[in-house]
Formats: C-alpha cells, structure tokens, sequence
C-alpha cells in the first residue's frame, strides 16, 4: 500500500478513535465534574506533554538525520565504484575488461535484485560475488610500470571505500526503528492523549476540534518516525539513482557525451 495512503488512514483512524474516547468520557464522567480536574489534570498534562513531545522530537529528528545519512553513504558507494571504473582505464585490456565489466555487473544487481531487498532487510549474494571479484582483480595484479602501480593503490583505496560502504547500507537495511521505542513512543502517545479527557469545555464541537487537533499531531509525529524509520522502504525512501548514473557514465564514458541526468535517473 502507498505510505502516503497508509499514512492518511492511520492518522484518520486514530483521530476518529481519540474523539470517540473523549466524547465516551465526557457523557460517562460529566462536564461539571470534569471541570473540577483542571487546576491537577492541568500541571500533570503540561509534564506529560514535555516529556513526551522531547522523546518525539529527538526520535523524528533522529530517524530524518539517519536517513539523510544513508544517502550520503549510498552516494559515496556509487562514487567509489565509478572511479574504480574510470581508473581501471590505465590497465592493461584484458585486466581493464574484467573490472568493468565487474563495476557494470555490480550497479545493475545493486538496481535491479539487491535494492528490492534491502526493503526486507535482504541482500544479493551476486552482488558479494561481484564485489570479491573486483578484490582478487584488484589486489592480485602484477604492476609493471610506476604508473600501474599508482592506479593500483588507488583502486585499493576506492574499492576499500565500496566495501566499507556497503557493510554500512546492508547493516542499516536490517535494522528499522526498535520494537521498544515503538512501544514508548505509542504508549506515551495514549497517555497524553488519555489525559486531555480530564478536561472539559461547556461547547462540545470546541473539545471535539481540540481533540482533533491534538490527535492529529501526535498521529503525524509517529507517522513521521514510520516513514523515516525505515529507509530503504516507502515512498520516500532512498533510491539508487547514483547507481543508475554510474550505468550513464559507464556507457558513454568512451564517447565523452553524457545524457540528461533525468535520462539516466529513470531509465530513458
């Protein structure tokens, strides 16, 4: 289901139920006598709210900064991979072909089998396979010139930057939000909300809309944390176009003439 969708019948659904509540109190409990609660229920609420609205805020700015993160990780990893392709040019032709073709080989199971995965937390063994093979190219090679010898410490140093980004994106892929946060972060949701029950206004539509709009801003936050939570999932979620533009410039790299961007980001 589009999380977009997802998200709206959840904030929708919990909206509804949080007003259902407070109109359940107020018939059972009486106006009259919730007004007695205000002057406690008051100060109560305010350290509730605080201390709740706290944890949302750092676990939301927490789960945006992370994703964010895995970008620039994800980002990294196709730049390495790239110039190890460009620098393989100085290489011998055969050697030259078998890590091109490895690099080509790479960002295509990454777009096209491992990123479907990492939505469930999975990985591609061909990708693995591809990514040993570029190390036993790499680091087996026999220099005989300076100049080989420089390319060679340099793609040990890039393909040392791929395999260490993508432990990263596959060790990030199998972890989500943890299953106790969840638990604070809705418990403390029901009891915030729980506690605006305790009080009561003489018009009803005003409470109802006050719980509305309370009810739907705790709903967004933990819709928030959802969405971000789980980086490689979603519709927001991070995308492989910087493997698509390393298909783009190994493509057209001989030729020197690159496509749009757009072009190489959606496949054109």
């Amino acid at each position: 289901m589009n999380s977009y969708i997802a998200g709206g019948l959840f904030i929708v659904l919990t909206t509804a139920l949080a007003v259902a509540g407070m109109l359940y109190v107020r018939k059972k409990v009486g106006v009259q006598q919730l007004i007695t609660h205000h002057e406690v229920a008051g100060h109560l609420l305010s350290v509730i709210g605080t201390l709740y609205a706290v944890l949302l805020g750092f676990v939301v700015v927490d789960a945006m900064q992370h994703q964010q993160d895995l970008r620039v990780i994800v980002d990294s990893e196709a730049t390495h991979l790239c110039n190890i392709y460009l620098a393989a040019h100085g290489l011998p032709g055969d050697l030259q072909r078998s890590i091109r073709n490895h690099c080509k080989n790479y960002a295509e199971i990454v777009i096209n089998e491992e990123w479907p995965m990492l939505a469930r937390g999975g990985y591609s063994p061909e990708a693995f396979k591809n990514s040993w093979g570029l190390w036993k190219e790499i680091t087996t090679f026999d220099p005989k010139t300076s100049r080989e010898e420089s390319i060679q410490q340099q793609l040990i140093s890039e393909i040392c930057q791929v395999t260490e980004n993508r432990r990263t994106r596959l060790v990030s892929a199998s972890h989500g939000v943890a299953p106790v946060m969840w638990i604070v972060l809705i418990v403390g949701g029901l009891f915030t909300l729980i506690f605006t029950y305790f009080f009561a206004v003489e018009n009803v539509k005003t409470q109802i809309v006050m719980t509305v709009l309370v009810a739907m801003t705790l709903a967004l936050n933990i819709f928030l944390v959802f969405v971000f939570g789980y980086p490689f999932s979603g519709d927001i979620s991070v995308r492989p176009d910087s493997f698509k533009l390393d298909l783009g410039v190994f493509k057209h790299f001989e030729d020197g003439q690159m496509p749009p961007k757009d072009h190489l980001l959606f496949g054109r």
